[in-house]
Formats: structure tokens, sequence, C-alpha cells
């Protein structure tokens, strides 16, 4: 194993302590690039590791992270009942980049978003400091944008389904393995649920959230479109990647068949298999070392 895991912690700006591990190449591969993940909705961190170890041994430093009231950062100083989706971009990640730009001085600075991870980066005053973005089975999440019937079928989840299976559920978690493998505060659904049901998701002005940083971030994007995934058809992608006027953007379609397996869904990319590795993984990494063939 040619780097080193280490779990870590930092805090946000408003003192929430935010629990992080990080994949260092050994001294002869380190270079001075830094990745940061921002995980899916109710996946936590060492998800990630496979895909973060691989990353390491191509020489490129891996930090990943919980957001707050998730798996190792699941309590704080911030009362679970208040926290909100939009505090994993404005203070969780904010508080992810401000770590590595002190601790490593990276030369070049990059992010992978997940899903829920790819769709909060502006949110983040310092994401203009991202060199280059990849953006992994994400988009925005209005129902309207899914094709033919599903969008039915989603707009029956966000107005029915979870609100009901909410409703039976007691205390502040909310637990659905639609989201996840861990339970998420349930106002950080709430506030999802009420982005998901309008027609521009979290950058319409009736939610009031400052989405100027989208439009300033001026970095390479590769958005990576799995075709089995449900949850981020290439309609709701193409609905995110235009709030990111400025950036040079670079789309992967990717099928189970391409790349020699059955299936891959919303959470398979990063599933430690050699057809993974070699179909998704290294295009990634071309994309990040600057190598020619995606």
């Amino acid at each position: 194993m040619n780097y080193h895991v280490s779990t870590i912690s930092f805090e946000a700006a408003d003192g929430f302590e935010l629990a992080a591990c990080v994949y260092t190449p050994l001294a002869k591969t380190a270079n001075k690039k830094v990745l940061l993940i921002g995980s899916a909705f109710g996946v936590p961190y060492q998800y990630y590791k496979h895909f973060a170890g691989y990353l390491a041994e191509q020489g490129i430093t891996v930090v990943s992270f919980d957001y707050r009231g998730i798996s190792h950062s699941q309590q704080g100083n911030m009362p679970t009942e208040e926290i909100l989706m939009q505090h994993w971009g404005e203070l969780d990640l904010e508080a992810a980049i401000q770590f590595i730009k002190s601790t490593y001085s990276p030369e070049q600075l990059y992010y992978m978003g997940h899903s829920a991870g790819g769709q909060i980066i502006g949110l983040s005053p310092s994401s203009l400091e991202f060199d280059k973005v990849i953006i992994a089975a994400s988009g925005v999440g209005s129902w309207r944008l899914w094709p033919g019937l599903q969008k039915y079928g989603l707009a029956a989840i966000w107005y029915l389904v979870f609100p009901a299976v909410m409703s039976v559920q007691f205390g502040d978690f909310f637990k659905s393995r639609f989201l996840g493998p861990t339970p998420v505060p349930k106002n950080a659904v709430k506030q999802w649920l009420r982005w998901a049901r309008s027609r521009e998701y979290l950058f319409t002005p009736e939610h009031g959230i400052d989405t100027q940083g989208y439009r300033n971030i001026d970095a390479d994007i590769l958005a990576l479109t799995i075709s089995d995934d449900w949850y981020a058809p290439s309609q709701a992608r193409d609905g995110l990647l235009k709030h990111y006027p400025k950036c040079k953007q670079t789309i992967l379609n990717i099928t189970p068949a391409s790349i020699g397996v059955k299936k891959i869904g919303h959470f398979g990319l990063f599933k430690k298999k050699q057809e993974i590795e070699q179909g998704i993984w290294q295009p990634i990494a071309n994309f990040l070392n600057q190598k020619e063939g995606l």
C-alpha cells in the first residue's frame, strides 16, 4: 500500500467538530495535489475508502469527511433539530477547504461531489479555490426533470412517501435506505424535500439561498453519469451544470455494458471492482492528472 491513512477532525467556523479521514501518498509518490470528497446524502466517509486509496496511490492526497449530523460527525454544538442541508455546504464544506489550505497548501485543489455532494459546492464561499471538480452521479433533485413516467413516481416519493414515513419516525433523525446507510437529521431532509418539490431545486429564489457562488466558480468540471442510475438521470445532471456558466465542462456517460458489468447504479461507482477501477476511477484520475483519453 503506497499511502498512509489517518483519522482526524477539524472545526467549522461555528465550532462544530467534523470527523474526517486523510489518505496521504508516501513521500516518493506524493505531489501537491489534494482532492476533497463531498459525500452523498447519508453516506459516511469510509464508503469512499477504496476510491480514495486508489487516487492516493497515484500521488493525490485525499480528504473525506462526514457532514454535521452524519455518522462520525453526528453530534456537535449545533442541536440536531437545527441542522439543515445548506449547512453542509456553507459551513462544513467550507471548513474542509480551509483545513486543506492551512494544512497542505496545495498547488492544485480538487473536489469530487457524489450525489448531494455535487449539489452543495457553490454554497461554500471558498469553492472558488477548486481547480477541478468531479460531479459524480449528481444533479438537481427536481422531479420535473426525470424522464417519462419516472417523474410521477419521484413526485409521489417527495410529496407522499417521505412525509408519511417521517411522520411515524420519532426523534430528530430520519432513517431510510433510499437516502443512504446512516440516519440523517430530519430538518436536513425536510429542506431537501422543499428544494426537490421546486422547479429549480435549491436555486429557486423563494428558498432564500445565496447561489451566486455557483456562477463564480471557474474550474474544469467532469460530470459523470451512470446510465442505470435512477437517482441522477442526465436531465437532472444538465439542470445542475447550467449553474456553472464559467466552467469548462466535460460529460462522461457510462453504461454497465461499456465496462463489462451487469449493473452500477447510484452507489456502485465506488465499489472496489477491477472493472470499476478501470472504467470509472481511471478516467477520473486521467482528468485530475491531465492525461489524454477520458
